[in-house]
This record gives structure tokens, C-alpha cells and sequence, in this order.
């Protein structure tokens, strides 16, 4: 026995040598996912800091914005999750009565709307929500908590459909596809608190209400947006149930199943995500609607990552410091490759900027959310200027979105004998690109085979611990030399623990 073991250790490290010639068969015809719908960020309004009676004042000025529009427009997000309360943008309170004070026209309403701006001349999936039931969640206690008894509350689904209806038919916004009704509403922290009855009851209501509107022809709801590997006690279902239930349950009355995950890092260098999220994919083909990650991002409860936290002055303990790190970006490219492979339709990263969002939203300086691919107000609130710049997986997560785009297949690609080693592949007409990650800690030699015109050179990319090309505003640059096919075949060299992203798109 111990001499089989070591003969297949043996094995399994030399499938994996710089001397082995890895195949990857890529079939162009074999379709796993079609009308891919982008992958892209989460970006909220700035609640803290985006209009001068906010927490903080207005420290989100219009060149702060400028910037943070410049830099994705380089990345070209085309999936945005975007989620706010109504009490911090249109609900001004209750009347003595109990009914609510809407108002449209307000400062915080703008910053709102100027954002829609950004995403519907860049054609933006947008997938708008509300953090819970307003004056229940990520707030001080203004004197209305308890006016509204939950998310099937008539009064609070009435509120939404007029601010869709105000957005979409009086504004003219059509970028808005998809509303989240309670964000992550298996967590013990949502205002659901696990009550799947309360959840599906307002989502349906919602449904309902957006059909009498005539509102449902553009804007669908997106759920559960359940975590799926939490599992509240006080739930009747796991965060997976949650998922496969709301499809039975909801499948005429959602637009897209959608969840959340924040994976161990082992998971995703394991390649398990291809393994523990398939069946979710395979429940979003039986009820006929398209799946995707509103969230994704890498579990932050390691005893690592929380010792860096406590060293962080600024940082909260719902951060992940490894945002700073080389590594993020080969674990989240490795997440989103398995991700597109598995057959979901897109991801939103969580999330665009530092800034964003403190603890429970309470505005403390010193308890930010370290997770973005910036902080915008590294000046202001950490006397740190450097904490503004690009950080290094800005490079892997950008190109996923900017060269995977709308409307591709992700189609069948074969690792043959290599475990470690990731590819996907976009086709989208003529136009291929093809991400890979080796998180292996060797170099390989790839021979791709694929169906793809002799003619057609490939940008590449390459991402590899203190060799990755940035130009002087910290953007991706693509090598040299440009790559293509020869009688269906191309051989490339990919370094260990590195990602290269190659793709016919010449922007």
C-alpha cells in the first residue's frame, strides 16, 4: 500500500513538471453557457461621504467620482450590483399617520441617479436593492424603526415600485434589470433573519406589483440573494435550499437566480467551486433562468487575515487584507474561471472601492470595509495618499470583464492532464478570449487546441508575481508580440502560480 502511494504521489507530481506538455482541447461548438451577461463590481453610492450632510461630508467630490469612472471605464464592467436604503435616499420619514414622506428630488437621490448615468451610457446590467427594510438595518435608530413589520410589508413594496417607476419611466433609465429584495436574507444579520415564508412572500408581492406597473417587461427580481454556504439555525432551509426553493417557488415571478459566496481559499485552489455550485447551475437551466454571483469575493475569518486586520487602524473586522496582496489576484481569477465554467451567467466582485461602507454602516472612520481594488478616500479618512492607487487584482479582474463580453458563449475547455491548472473560454462571433490560471507551483507548457482562424492574433496578458505590465495609470499591458493558431494549435509557457488572459479583441 505504501508503495502504491508512492508511486502515485510520484505520478501526480510529474503530470505537473515543466517537462510535461499540458493539452488543453478547447471545443468552439460545445456550448456551456450562452448570453453571457458580463462580469463586473459591486459599486454603491457612498453613503457616508457623498453629499455635504452625509456622515462625513461631501469627501466624494466630482474628480473623486472622475477617477473612479476612469478607471472603469478601463475595466468595462458590464454587470453592477448596486444597493442602498430608501431612508438614505427618498424616504424622508413617516407622518403622524404612518405614511411614508417620499421625495424624489433630493441630493442623495442625484448621487443615485448619476451613477444609473455611468451605467446606462456604458451598457450596464444593473442589479439594484435595498439593504433590508428601512430604519431596520445599517442604521441609528431615527425614531420609525418598527413602523414597517418586514419585507411583505405592503407599504414598503409599494415604496420600491414607485422609486422603479420614477427611475425608469421618468428618468428613462433602461440599465436597471434586476432588484434585489433584502440583501442576503438567510444571514442572521438581514432583516429576514432566515425567514424564508417573509422573504418569498415579499418577493412574489413585488412580482405582482411590478406587473400591474407595466415595470416588469424591464426590471425582474434577482434572488434568492441567499449566501449560500450559510446556514442560519433559525432558517428552515441551508443556504443551498434556499436557492433550489426559491426557484420552485419563484421561478415564474424572478428574472435570475442570484447568490452570494465568500469561498475559502482552498475551495477555490481546489477547484471545488466547478464541483459544490454545479448543481446550482443545473437548477437554473431547469427553471430556464440565467444564475449569477451578486457577490464574490474570498472568506475573511481566517486567524491570518484577522491578525493583519487588528493591525490595521482603519480596517473593520468584515475586510479581507489580502486585497493588497499579489495572490488575490490568482485566487479571483481562479474563482471567476471555475465560476464561468460551471455555467453561471456573470459575477459582481465585492467590491469596487474601500470607501464605500463601514461596520453595519455606521459611519465610524476607524472601521472601514477593506475590500475594494482602491480606496478613493485614502487621503481623507487614513492620511495614507498611496492607499488610493490600483491594487494588484484590479489587473486579473479587470480583464474578465473588459474582454469577456455580452452575449458570449463560454464554451467546453478540457484540462487533460494537469490538476492546478484553470482555462475558460469566450467566444463571442470571431472574437476569442481565453483566461488561464496555473496555481500550481510549477511552470508549464500548454498546447491549446482549438478551432480558430490561422489569422487571428491574440493580445496577451500576463500576470506573474513582480513581472505584470501596468502603464502609468496602473492599467494592464498587453505583451508585445502578438500570438495566433497554426493548423488549430498554439503552444504557450504559463509561469507557476500565475494567470495569462489571451484574446482576439484588439481595444
Amino acid at each position: 500500500m505504501r508503495l502504491f502511494s508512492a508511486i502515485l504521489i510520484a505520478l501526480t507530481i510529474m503530470s505537473c513538471t515543466p517537462k510535461n506538455q499540458v493539452t488543453v482541447n478547447i471545443n468552439t461548438t460545445d456550448i456551456v453557457t450562452e448570453n453571457f451577461i458580463g462580469n463586473g463590481v459591486q459599486l454603491d453610492p457612498y453613503p457616508h461621504a457623498d453629499t455635504k450632510d452625509a456622515d462625513w461630508g461631501l469627501l466624494m467630490t466630482p474628480e473623486k467620482w472622475a477617477r473612479v469612472y476612469h478607471r472603469l471605464d478601463y475595466m468595462q464592467p458590464h454587470f453592477m450590483r448596486i444597493v442602498d436604503q430608501a431612508n438614505w435616499r427618498y424616504l424622508k420619514g413617516f407622518d403622524k399617520n404612518n405614511n411614508p414622506i417620499i421625495d424624489f428630488d433630493t441630493d442623495e437621490e442625484k448621487v443615485l441617479e448619476q451613477l444609473l448615468d455611468y451605467c446606462e451610457k456604458n451598457n450596464i446590467t444593473v442589479l439594484l436593492g435595498e439593504w433590508g427594510v428601512p430604519y431596520e438595518v445599517h442604521d441609528v435608530d431615527a425614531g420609525f424603526s418598527g413602523i414597517l413589520k418586514g419585507a411583505n410589508d405592503p407599504v414598503w413594496i409599494s415604496m420600491i415600485v414607485d422609486h422603479l417607476d420614477y427611475l425608469i419611466n421618468t428618468k428613462g433609465y433602461t440599465c436597471i434589470r434586476y432588484f434585489n429584495l433584502v440583501n442576503e436574507p438567510n444571514g442572521d444579520w438581514s432583516t429576514v433573519d432566515g425567514d424564508y415564508d417573509q422573504w418569498r412572500e415579499g418577493a412574489s408581492m413585488l412580482a405582482q406589483a411590478l406587473r400591474d406597473k407595466g415595470l416588469d417587461k424591464t426590471v425582474t427580481i434577482a434572488g434568492p440573494d441567499a449566501v449560500a454556504h450559510c446556514d442560519n439555525h433559525k432558517s428552515d432551509y441551508t443556504g443551498m435550499e434556499w436557492i433550489h426553493q426559491a426557484a420552485d417557488d419563484l421561478k415564474d415571478d424572478m428574472g435570475a437566480l442570484e447568490i452570494h459566496a465568500y469561498l475559502e481559499a482552498h475551495i477555490i485552489r481546489e477547484g471545488r467551486i466547478e464541483i459544490d455550485y454545479a448543481n446550482l447551475a443545473e437548477k437554473a437551466r431547469e427553471v430556464n433562468l440565467p444564475i449569477l454571483f451578486g457577490e464574490l469575493g474570498t472568506d475573511r475569518n481566517s486567524a491570518e487575515n484577522q491578525a493583519r486586520v487588528a493591525k490595521d487602524p482603519y480596517a473593520c473586522e468584515d475586510s479581507q487584507m489580502d486585497v493588497y496582496d499579489f495572490s488575490y489576484g490568482i485566487d479571483m481569477a481562479n474563482a471567476t474561471i471555475q465560476v464561468m465554467n460551471t455555467g453561471f451567467h456573470g459575477s459582481a466582485a465585492w467590491a469596487a472601492d474601500d470607501a464605500m461602507h463601514t461596520l453595519n454602516d455606521l459611519g465610524n472612520k476607524n472601521e472601514i470595509k477593506r475590500w475594494g481594488f482602491w480606496n478613493s478616500l485614502g487621503t481623507e479618512l487614513c492620511n495614507n495618499p498611496a492607499d488610493e492607487a490600483i491594487r494588484p487584482w484590479f489587473y486579473t479582474w479587470s480583464l474578465t470583464c473588459r474582454y469577456i463580453q455580452p452575449g458570449s458563449s463560454i464554451v467546453k475547455t478540457e484540462v487533460l492532464n494537469c490538476e492546478g491548472l484553470r482555462v475558460v473560454t469566450a467566444v463571442n462571433g470571431k472574437q476569442v478570449t481565453i483566461g488561464i490560471v496555473n496555481t500550481t507551483e510549477a511552470d508549464h507548457n500548454l498546447t491549446l487546441n482549438a478551432d480558430v482562424a490561422s489569422n487571428a492574433l491574440f493580445q496577451e496578458f500576463v500576470y506573474e508575481e513582480n513581472a505584470y505590465k501596468v502603464d502609468a495609470e496602473e492599467f494592464p499591458v498587453a505583451e508585445q508580440n502578438k500570438l495566433s493558431f497554426k493548423q488549430n494549435q498554439l503552444d504557450i509557457s504559463v509561469a507557476a502560480n500565475s494567470f495569462r488572459l489571451l484574446t482576439t479583441y484588439s481595444f
